[in-house]
């Protein structure tokens, strides 16, 4: 059979079920997958799946694949990516396999993998593509193991909170499958949780696991002020990204959340912060203020966590809400590990969240903007702006182009998870803000005038 190309993406593997992945091209991608791994002298794989309706038969499917290709598979079942990345890191091999859709609409699934303790592209993977499994092989062997208990035992001897009994904490898992880790480890920790949608449930009945978009927040708002809660947190389908609510109902941006992480660990220890392309400059400034080295990365968790790998950072964060631990964690982004260490820092305050929060700088910004095109000309929307675009300004080309202004910054940048357009614009206030962003879409109008800006 032919596999779309457009599914191997630049840091995972990811597209429709059953139209372009299904049974059959999930093992031929595990055929691949093995030849990558005998590369590397790696035997063994541990291997899970989020909580989506196709998750069990691809599951299947894939183990056969890796069996057949003889590769031994430690089939650790239901969990979040974290939990993968966790068994991973924990294994001889340091290598594993998600199988998970993210936050992407349902009827999505995907691949994301880490192979010797490093993040492996879905480009790469297609270069191995071949509809072929080797030949004469002994076949591997699986078994079955539970990592929860092993996790839960080690997050709760890394976190210290203090009087948790007395801290309200809300969990909106969104049928995800953080469901199946998240109000476990809360409680095991001591607090006082409230849960919405723990039940994984792969048709998402309630609302979209996804806590970067706002309407996506609403339950977990209204429940944090009914209940009078001192803290909420949303995650999204394979739980690697968060999303905080504070006790007054408000959602905090990622990059300001990060802006609390990054001040508590630089009192602690001096190093690197790594941060996305989509990130207020507020942050950088923070990270010196606090005598830390701030890095800026391409977005996505391959470039984060390669770039934290580089430089030893002790922290990594992106605006889609992935936060990477590497002070005294593993350097892997976990939201409900990075909810627990930001349950942490509030048990060290004698002030709410919200006036915590309420004291890093403030700006005008946007959430992520979206624009919706084709996986077929994203990138080469992007290539022509950043080419044609007469925009003055420090211009930075990392991923996309972003454009540094006296008064602000926009950007825009092709997704690598889905057919869209992503753009966002901070300023110094509301109007510089908007100033930006209108010569953003101005010009974009100029250079590519068949385009439809309906921005979502």
């Amino acid at each position: 059979m032919n596999i779309e190309s457009s599914i191997f993406r630049e840091y995972d593997i990811r597209g429709t079920y059953p139209e372009q992945i299904n049974e059959s091209s999930i093992k031929s991608i595990a055929f691949a997958i093995a030849k990558r791994c005998k590369k590397d002298n790696i035997s063994t794989l541990v291997v899970g799946r989020d909580g989506r309706m196709s998750g069990p038969a691809l599951l299947e499917a894939f183990c056969e694949g890796l069996i057949e290709s003889g590769i031994n598979v430690d089939n650790i079942g239901l969990v979040t990516s974290p939990l993968l990345y966790f068994a991973a890191k924990k294994s001889a091999s340091k290598s594993g396999i998600m199988i998970t859709g993210s936050h992407n609409p349902k009827n999505y699934n995907g691949i994301k993998m880490v192979i010797n303790d490093s993040p492996i592209s879905g480009t790469e993977i297609y270069t191995l593509i071949n509809h072929e499994k080797n030949t004469n092989l002994e076949k591997g062997e699986i078994k079955y193991s539970d990592i929860k208990p092993i996790y839960l035992e080690e997050v709760c001897n890394n976190i210290s909170i203090n009087n948790p009994e007395k801290i309200k904490v809300v969990l909106d898992c969104g049928n995800g499958a953080a469901g199946c880790i998240a109000p476990d480890l809360f409680k095991k920790l001591g607090l006082d949780v409230i849960e919405l949608y723990s039940e994984v449930d792969g048709d998402f009945p309630n609302h979209h696991p996804d806590p970067g978009k706002l309407e996506n927040l609403h339950d977990l708002i209204n429940e944090v002020k009914d209940n009078n809660a001192d803290i909420g947190f949303a995650f999204d389908g394979d739980g690697d990204r968060v999303g905080l609510v504070t006790n007054n109902g408000d959602s905090v941006f990622p990059d300001k959340l990060m802006m609390l992480f990054s001040k508590d660990i630089l009192s602690k220890d001096k190093g690197s912060i790594v941060f996305d392309v989509k990130c207020s400059n507020q942050l950088e400034n923070i990270i010196r203020e606090n005598g830390g080295d701030p890095i800026m990365s391409p977005t996505g968790h391959f470039h984060i966590k390669k770039s934290i790998k580089k430089h030893n950072s002790l922290l990594g964060g992106e605006m889609s809400g992935h936060i990477f631990f590497n002070d005294k964690w593993y350097g892997f982004d976990d939201g409900h590990y990075a909810a627990a260490r930001a349950t942490e820092i509030l048990s060290n305050h004698d002030e709410n969240i919200s006036d915590i929060i309420r004291k890093f700088p403030t700006s005008s910004s946007t959430p992520e903007l979206n624009i919706t095109v084709t996986d077929e000309t994203k990138f080469t929307i992007v290539e022509k702006f950043t080419n044609e675009c007469s925009l003055d300004g420090k211009k930075i080309t990392i991923d996309g182009l972003r454009i540094n202004f006296d008064n602000g910054w926009g950007l825009i940048r092709a997704s690598n998870t889905s057919p869209k357009l992503v753009m966002r614009f901070e300023g110094n206030s509301l109007k510089d803000m908007n100033e930006i962003k209108d010569l953003f879409l101005s010009e974009l109008t100029r250079i590519c005038p068949d385009i439809v800006i309906n921005l979502d």
